[in-house]
C-alpha cells in the first residue's frame, strides 16, 4: 500500500513538483491543460505497461484511455497519494486485469450461448449452424448500427465501465439522456439480433452481454 505523503514536499524533485502542481491544477481547475500534459507525459510508457498484460496494441490504448477517462470525470476528488507515476502506472494495472477477467467472462459467454443454440437446434431439428465468431461479428454489426450518440453512450457505459453520472459529465449531457439513449441502445440492439437467432437465444445473449 502506498503511504499518503507528509505535507512537506521539500524533498520531491522539480518534477514531481511540477505533477503535484498539474494534479491540483486539474483537481481544483479542471485545467484541460495540465491533464493533457500529465497524458502526453505518460502515455507511451503507460501503453506499453498495459501490453505487457493484454498483448494487444488496441486493447492496451482502450485500457490507458480508460484511466485517463475515468481520472478526468470524477478529477473533483482526484489526490493520488505517493506519485503520479505511481498513481498511474498501479490504475492501468488494476484495468488490464479487469480486462482479462471480462474478456474471459465474455469466452464463457459466448460459449453458454453457443451451447444453448445447439441444444434448441436439437430440440427443434434445425440445420442452421452457428458459431461463436458469428455471433461476436453479428454483436459488433449491431453496435456499429447504433446511430453515433447513441452507440458512444453504450460502449462508455459497457465497454469503458463508466457509470450514468460520469457519462454526463464527459459529454455535456444530462443523466436522463444517458438513461434514454442506453434504453434504445438495448432495445435495438435485442431487435437487431432476434431477426437471426431464435428468441431463446436472443434471451441468453440479453443476459450475458447487455
Amino acid at each position: 500500500m502506498i503511504s499518503p505523503e507528509p505535507a512537506d514536499n521539500s524533498y520531491l524533485s522539480p518534477q514531481l513538483m511540477k505533477e503535484k502542481k498539474w494534479v491540483r491544477e486539474v483537481r481544483e481547475n479542471g485545467d484541460k491543460e495540465a491533464f493533457e500534459k500529465i497524458f502526453k507525459r505518460y502515455y507511451k510508457r503507460l501503453h506499453g505497461f498495459a501490453y505487457s498484460f493484454v498483448e494487444q496494441a488496441e486493447n492496451a490504448e482502450d485500457i490507458v484511455q480508460t484511466v485517463f477517462l475515468r481520472i478526468w470525470t470524477q478529477r473533483e476528488n482526484w489526490n493520488p497519494p505517493g506519485t503520479v507515476k505511481q498513481y498511474l502506472f498501479t490504475a492501468v494495472k488494476n484495468e488490464a486485469l479487469n480486462n482479462l477477467r471480462h474478456e474471459k467472462i465474455i469466452i464463457d459467454a459466448e460459449e453458454e450461448v453457443v451451447r444453448s443454440f445447439k441444444e434448441y437446434q436439437r430440440e427443434n431439428e434445425l440445420s442452421e449452424n452457428i458459431d461463436k465468431e458469428k455471433i461476436r461479428i453479428k454483436i459488433e454489426n449491431g453496435i456499429n448500427e447504433l446511430p453515433p450518440r447513441c452507440r458512444q453512450i453504450f460502449l462508455l457505459n459497457r465497454r469503458s465501465g463508466l457509470t450514468y453520472t460520469e457519462i454526463a459529465d464527459y459529454l455535456g449531457v444530462s443523466i436522463n439522456t444517458v438513461n434514454t439513449q442506453m434504453g434504445r441502445a438495448l432495445k435495438s440492439l435485442r431487435n437487431y439480433l432476434s431477426d437471426y437467432l431464435p428468441s431463446l437465444v436472443v434471451a441468453g445473449i440479453t443476459r450475458l452481454f447487455f
